[in-house]
């Protein structure tokens, strides 16, 4: 066997949603995502006359692209007949945040109504994550190190984040 060519890096990661609206909203407004562009109806219309017929089909290309810093997009791509699943622990995104950001994250999300389970520990001492699931049931973590607050120890209770 050949050696493979390097892949340089990835280049986005996709996520179903059942809402666009309301995966701007949680992604923009509520995790502070960065909207790279919007794929909605009047856009993609706009852009691809042409593919016009499969704006309502249930594997829609409409989406949003955002970003959370220097990190590869994410493209939330509308799902039709998509509803909220069940949130499992795999997959999920990951994303780390500074150490004194956790709490405020996990203020913000209680505020906003959103069940988390955390904050817990599964790596080394000062590691600690959050999990949450977004209105489309993506799982979701945040990640940090050198956390001093109180944490469990173990994997994620994901059944607690349903919405």
């Amino acid at each position: 066997m050949s050696t493979a060519p390097p892949i340089g890096s990835f280049s986005h990661i996709t996520l179903p949603v059942h809402d666009l609206g309301a995966a701007e909203a949680f992604y923009v407004d509520l995790l502070g995502a960065t909207l790279v562009h919007k794929f909605d109806r009047e856009t993609f219309l706009r852009l691809r006359p042409d593919r016009a017929h499969e704006v309502d089909a249930d594997n829609s290309p409409l989406h949003l692209s955002i970003t959370f810093g220097d990190t590869p997009e994410v493209h939330l791509f509308l799902q039709r007949n998509r509803r909220a699943r069940v949130p499992v622990p795999h997959p999920h995104l990951a994303m780390n945040v500074d150490v004194e950001s956790l709490d405020v994250f996990v203020a913000r999300l209680q505020r906003a109504g959103v069940p988390i389970d955390g904050p817990r520990r599964l790596g080394p001492p000062g590691q600690a994550s959050v999990y949450f699931a977004d209105p489309s049931g993506n799982t979701l973590e945040l990640t940090t190190m050198d956390y001093a607050g109180e944490v469990s120890d173990g994997p994620p209770d994901v059944s607690t984040l349903g919405w």
